[in-house]
């Protein structure tokens, strides 16, 4: 083969250039291999950290309110039977990080109010924070299920694009399992906790309506005075559990 000084520099270049672009297509592959895992291991960990920040911040306020500092102190506006319904219809990573962000607010708030009680009413609200902080490890708890189930979920597409049907189908039946046994612990925890917030509604209410009642604000004796109360407090706490229901 005859080759000129002219044409042998261009056939070299073009070798050349056709080893660098593969060498660049295979980097790309591999890059785009490693952006997905290193995606999806970022999203485990995201969770994580969302609710140790939040933590950190719980902690933080109280250790503020265990100081002289001094504030009006009020209850949340979510009740754990309220989040823990949000928490049995949450079924993506962000609807759950929003019902854990509003649960750590809420256990904030408690401990705050905790600070500024005292007596009884110190007792319950202790109560309501050991309830709270019960909720968040159930939301810690979730988002392990959310991520499992992920993972499951790509494994059926893989086995799925490789024609593995029969282990696709495997798959999918565990998937489907664990998905209902999830949703039935989440709803029963739900409706648990929604009858305890209104057994402690009627009780918080059955409380006021006697102290309010005294020997001479009435004509009646305040003992059937008290008597009534109680019946009606009770009739309605029981309507109230009828009611309860969390459709997921």
């Amino acid at each position: 083969m005859k080759v000129t000084a002219r044409s042998w520099p261009a056939d070299a270049d073009s070798k050349i250039y056709s080893s660098a672009s593969s060498l660049k297509t295979g980097k790309a592959k591999e890059d785009r291999s490693s952006d997905k895992e290193a995606l999806s291991s970022e999203k485990d960990r995201e969770a994580e950290r969302l609710l140790d920040s939040l933590k950190a911040l719980s902690a933080s306020s109280s250790k503020e309110s265990g100081s002289n500092f001094k504030m009006k102190a009020s209850k949340p506006e979510d009740s754990v039977g309220q989040l823990a319904a949000m928490l049995a219809r949450a079924e993506t990573r962000i609807d759950v990080q929003q019902v854990a962000s509003r649960a750590i607010r809420a256990l904030t708030s408690l401990k705050m109010t905790q600070a500024a009680s005292q007596g009884s009413d110190a007792k319950k609200i202790a109560q309501m924070i050991k309830r709270m902080e019960k909720l968040i490890k159930r939301i810690q708890k979730k988002l392990q299920h959310l991520s499992k189930e992920e993972q499951l979920e790509n494994q059926r597409k893989r086995a799925e694009k490789k024609n593995e049907i029969q282990r696709a189908k495997e798959i999918q039946e565990e998937l489907n399992t664990r998905r209902k046994k999830r949703r039935r612990d989440e709803k029963n925890y739900a409706n648990k906790e929604m009858a305890e917030d209104a057994k402690n509604s009627a009780a918080e209410l059955n409380s006021e309506l006697a102290n309010a009642i005294s020997p001479g604000s009435s004509g009646g004796s305040p003992a059937a005075s008290v008597s009534d109360m109680s019946g009606f407090s009770a009739d309605m706490s029981v309507g109230e559990g009828v009611s309860i229901d969390i459709s997921v």
